[in-house]
């Protein structure tokens, strides 16, 4: 009987690691899941250059797609997806984050910027001809755009954020090289643009290298003047010193 027990003993013991061994892994609260992303080079197989585009709310990454083929520049594109589906396409952050407060909304922001960032390592490592990194994205995209300059400017050199709030402050003085240049409507009932005035201004005074340009008509949106601006900026840009 006892050569019984043990035996039983050691099945249900064996039975218990297999189970443990198959439970799916519980992600920490606050979480996001991994990012899922896809990239192409235009202009050249190796370009020294990559641009991460960040979509907006209920938008894909292939918003972007026919907006970086004209940028007349060798560039690999990086463009990410946000975790979440939202209307017909994803979005970033909890469905709560429009609920948060300043400091709650830029914890999120911060939390995705550091997958965001990990991931650019990620690219960067494969691709070891990479020698100078722009991020751009519109309203979320722009926020994460912003964040990841300010937060990760040893990975980034050069950010377009386009209706974006500019949530947080840097944790540390950029480089000299770093260029910051917001895009925005003039009547963007989202973002006012006084606020974004004078967040910049704010901004320049603790020497942050950021300037704003606005479009007379245009909302919470894009517009083809804009796009002609982002992409001519982004081309002298990403053929500045690496």
């Amino acid at each position: 009987m006892k050569r019984l027990n043990a035996a039983v003993l050691f099945i249900l013991s064996m039975l218990g690691a297999a189970c443990a061994s198959t439970r799916p892994e519980i992600p920490a609260a606050g979480a996001s899941p991994p990012l899922t992303s896809k990239t192409y080079t235009l202009g050249a197989s190796e370009p020294e250059a990559l641009l991460v585009v960040l979509h907006s709310s209920g938008s894909t990454p292939e918003f972007w797609d026919e907006h970086v083929q004209p940028l007349g520049t060798a560039v690999r594109v990086l463009a990410p997806r946000g975790f979440r589906p939202h209307r017909d396409g994803f979005t970033w952050f909890p469905a709560e984050h429009e609920q948060k407060g300043w400091t709650e909304k830029t914890a999120d922001v911060e939390r995705v910027a550091g997958q965001l960032a990990d991931l650019i390592r990620e690219v960067r490592g494969a691709h070891p001809e990479i020698r100078r990194v722009a991020v751009t994205g519109f309203s979320y995209g722009g926020d994460l755009a912003w964040m990841l300059a300010i937060r990760h400017p040893e990975l980034v050199d050069v950010a377009v954020p386009m209706g974006s709030r500019l949530l947080g402050d840097p944790a540390q003085s950029l480089p000299k090289s770093s260029q910051v240049l917001v895009l925005q409507g003039e009547v963007d009932p989202i973002i006012k643009t006084q606020q974004t005035h004078t967040r910049v201004e704010a901004l320049k005074a603790m020497g942050v290298p950021i300037e704003v340009r606005t479009y007379p008509g245009l909302g919470h949106d894009v517009s083809p003047q804009l796009l002609e601006d982002w992409r001519a900026f982004l081309r002298q840009a990403l053929q500045g010193p690496g």
